[in-house]
């Protein structure tokens, strides 16, 4: 009786013994997990009539790459909106572009714009004419200075369409905001600003197919 009542002791033992390391084992494993897991922050915007909130934007640390790339995005609608031609946006559109620049830039539209100038887009292209634009690539020369390529599409009704690859030399900078205007600010958070803008045909076909 003695040692059967010893041989229950020990087998409670051993059965604690091992719950023991199967609990420290676990508890060790929920640990090394937690370096894994990440804390993450979000925008959320809140519906004044239901109370829900929904996600935003994921917010994160920028990084050389996104400013890359938000210059480039810059680039990109700033040609994109001064080498366009359609009249039926022509006005909101480049007054957007003339707010962008400064200097030789600015003066270079303002001229450009004005009827009588050799480049004055309503002689070239009339009421029915389109130009729209396809950027091909942006690369940075220095801080404050990039190239765009891009091709330009006149389409009239009637005539085929004719084609042309431009280049343009865009100098910029970042201005802070002086705008009272809050739909002004939204328009250019950043205080993009462009100083300086030339383009040049890449051959003489695009001249002679009457894009300037």
């Amino acid at each position: 009786m003695i040692f059967g009542v010893r041989r229950r002791e020990r087998m409670a033992w051993m059965v604690g013994i091992v719950g023991s390391l199967v609990g420290l084992g676990g508890i060790t494993v929920a640990l090394m997990t937690l370096p894994l897991k990440e804390t993450q922050a979000f925008l959320t915007i809140v519906d004044r009539n239901t109370g829900q909130a929904e996600r935003a934007v994921q917010i994160e640390r920028a990084s050389i790459e996104h400013a890359d790339a938000v210059k480039q995005s810059l680039l990109y609608n700033y040609v994109m909106g001064r080498e366009t031609y359609d009249v039926n946006d022509n006005e909101d559109r480049i007054l957007r572009v003339y707010r962008q620049s400064v200097g030789q830039a600015q003066q270079s539209l303002r001229e450009q714009w004005t009827e009588g100038h050799e480049n004055y887009p309503l002689t070239l292209y009339g009421q029915s004419g389109k130009v729209s634009i396809e950027v091909l690539s942006i690369n940075q020369i220095n801080p404050n200075t990039a190239t765009v390529r891009f091709v330009k599409t006149l389409t009239r009704p009637g005539e085929d369409d004719r084609i042309g690859n431009f280049t343009a030399t865009v100098t910029y900078q970042f201005v802070p905001s002086q705008q009272s205007a809050l739909e002004l600010v939204w328009q250019n958070p950043f205080g993009f600003t462009v100083t300086d803008y030339r383009s040049t045909p890449d051959s003489l076909e695009a001249q002679q197919e009457g894009l300037k």
